[in-house]
């Protein structure tokens, strides 16, 4: 058996396979599929998210503008940061390709102060479906973001 896996593997060398061989399927799937980063216009259109690649290769979203700039965390259940502002506030993390979308992370939502299981998936280029839930998908809610082209970050001056 193992001279035919070495014989598999030999072969694929001589033809430049071994990479795509030895990658896992995950993650060609991953890499094939377009990916959610960049800057996002919230559905109420009061917030631009960012989402990037973290260390982890996971994506995560921060709040990088919006309506207004200087709002607190006031709802955080943690009444120690209820003074910061959340611009600049990691707000999504650690979502991972599922072959459909990216799930297995989570969303925080300022305005009630929970953290909810998160799924993202692209629609089309311009526009993202992010669904917040409590346990399985079904009992959650939906919103769809846009992407955010915009020259300014603050969302409260005139022209928005």
């Amino acid at each position: 058996m193992r001279h035919v896996v070495r014989a598999v593997l030999q072969a694929a060398l001589g033809l430049g396979l071994a990479p795509a061989l030895l990658q896992p399927l995950a993650a060609r799937a991953a890499d094939a599929a377009p990916a959610p980063l960049g800057r996002w216009l919230t559905e109420p259109r009061d917030g631009i998210i960012e989402i990037t690649r973290a260390a982890d290769g996971s994506y995560q979203g921060k709040i990088i503008g919006g309506n207004a700039p200087a709002r607190v965390d006031a709802k955080n259940p943690d009444p120690a940061r209820r003074q910061q502002l959340l611009l600049g506030q990691v707000i999504m993390l650690g979502m991972r390709a599922d072959g459909e979308g990216w799930s297995g992370g989570t969303i925080y939502e300022p305005d009630s102060g929970r953290t909810y299981k998160c799924r993202l998936e692209i629609i089309d280029p311009d526009h993202l479906k992010v669904r917040g839930f409590v346990g399985v998908s079904l009992l959650g809610r939906s919103q769809t973001w846009t992407r955010y082209t915009g020259a300014t970050l603050d969302l409260s001056a005139p022209g928005h």
